[in-house]
């Protein structure tokens, strides 16, 4: 949040007049309806949910437990459910022995060959940086298995180098973590959720010296793993720029460059339509922007000229940001904070957006989110600080 915080105001120091499709006044009406979830064994507390994917038969929705009694040492807890039809929930086990996997809010999770992987973090330490943590799903305990939190070094996420950790992503090779380093973008690549390696300082990620890049999350092309993110040369903020980055296996990568329109940029989530197209979301210019790689493209000539949707509030509450993008039967679902609120897009093709009604528009803060699940059917997690919800829907018309 911080990271996009600096990149929101620095995107926001600019302004232009974007040519970009008008979105149709009419929304995307949907027919919502909430389903509730139990409350996880364990110490109670408000449960806040963080993401959702439909995965190996199934739903998951990820989160923590903000515990109504904490301790000194002690106030969440991670926690996890699972449906089968989105109808009837059930409370996954976590069985967490770290110290920091005891205390993680699990913040992004993903599906590769019918199995998940999760990605938690919780604030502390002597700095009070996030402590990240990995889950993977021991799946020979119980109806649903358990998850279980992944031992690891200090510096695997952490360390003097460390900037942050992003979303995980899944695709048919593993799952990959998108973040950064002080040398630039890096990564984190598995084919086995129980471990990942680190790549940092890889030529084709790392900074030239004189180019400031941040990357913000990755995903599965269909042939390649691609990253999104921005830069801007050293003392020219107000130029950022669009970035991409691409790579066959999650260890080498090359530096993919994006068109971009006057003013600062940065894209921060990725993920492929129907047709195969791959699409990027993010920042440009005070609006919410998306470009379009056609299947089988890349490079200069692969990416088209952003489109813009939506705008970023005048006054923020907090940072604005692109917090899901998912294909759904809905079409491509995007949902942003403006700043003052999350909001839901869709669109069938990258190009024409409409805004999305939606059962909750929860006021940008640091416990609050819109999220769309990825999968075969429509469901969507929202928190406002009162608990989280989870919504089933159906398109109108």
């Amino acid at each position: 949040m911080r990271a996009l915080a600096l990149v929101a105001a620095a995107l926001l120091l600019t302004a232009c007049d974007a040519t970009a499709p008008t979105p149709s006044p009419d929304p995307v009406r949907v027919q919502w309806e909430e389903r509730q979830l139990p409350a996880p064994a364990g110490a109670p507390g408000r449960n806040v949910l963080r993401d959702a994917v439909e995965c190996g038969g199934g739903w998951w929705v990820v989160g923590a437990v903000f515990l109504d009694e904490p301790t000194e040492t002690r106030d969440t807890r991670p926690a996890a459910w699972f449906s089968t039809d989105r109808e009837t929930w059930t409370s996954v086990p976590v069985d967490a022995r770290t110290y920091w996997g005891r205390r993680a809010i699990l913040n992004s999770i993903a599906c590769s060959r019918d199995r998940i992987a999760v990605v938690g973090a919780r604030s502390g330490g002597a700095h009070g940086n996030p402590r990240v943590t990995t889950f993977w799903l021991d799946d020979g305990a119980g109806d649903q298995g358990r998850l279980v939190d992944v031992p690891t070094t200090f510096v695997q996420y952490g360390g003097v180098s460390a900037t942050n950790v992003g979303p995980i992503s899944g695709g048919p090779e593993g799952w990959l973590i998108v973040g950064n380093r002080t040398s630039g973008p890096s990564v984190w690549f598995t084919d086995d959720p129980r471990g990942f390696t680190r790549v940092e300082a890889e030529p084709g990620l790392t900074d030239d010296g004189d180019l400031e890049s941040l990357a913000q999350a990755g995903g599965w092309a269909g042939d390649e793993w691609v990253a999104v993110g921005g830069g801007a040369r050293t003392g020219r903020h107000l130029e950022q720029a669009p970035l991409a980055w691409t790579s066959p296996d999650g260890l080498t990568w090359t530096p993919e460059e994006m068109p971009d329109d006057d003013g600062a940029q940065d894209v921060h989530r990725v993920a492929r339509l129907d047709d195969g197209d791959l699409l990027a979301v993010g920042l440009s210019d005070g609006r919410f922007a998306a470009w379009l790689r056609r299947a089988g493209g890349g490079g200069d000539d692969g990416w088209t000229e952003p489109v813009t949707f939506g705008s970023v509030a005048d006054s923020w509450t907090g940072a604005p940001y692109v917090a899901s993008l998912a294909m759904t039967p809905a079409g491509m679902l995007a949902t942003v904070s403006t700043g003052q609120r999350y909001e839901m897009w869709q669109t069938d093709d990258g190009r024409d957006w409409r805004q999305v009604d939606v059962p909750l528009e929860p006021q940008t803060a640091g416990d609050h989110t819109l999220v769309a699940a990825g999968g075969g059917s429509l469901l969507v997690i929202g928190d406002a600080g009162d608990g989280g919800h989870v919504w089933i829907g159906q398109p109108e018309g």
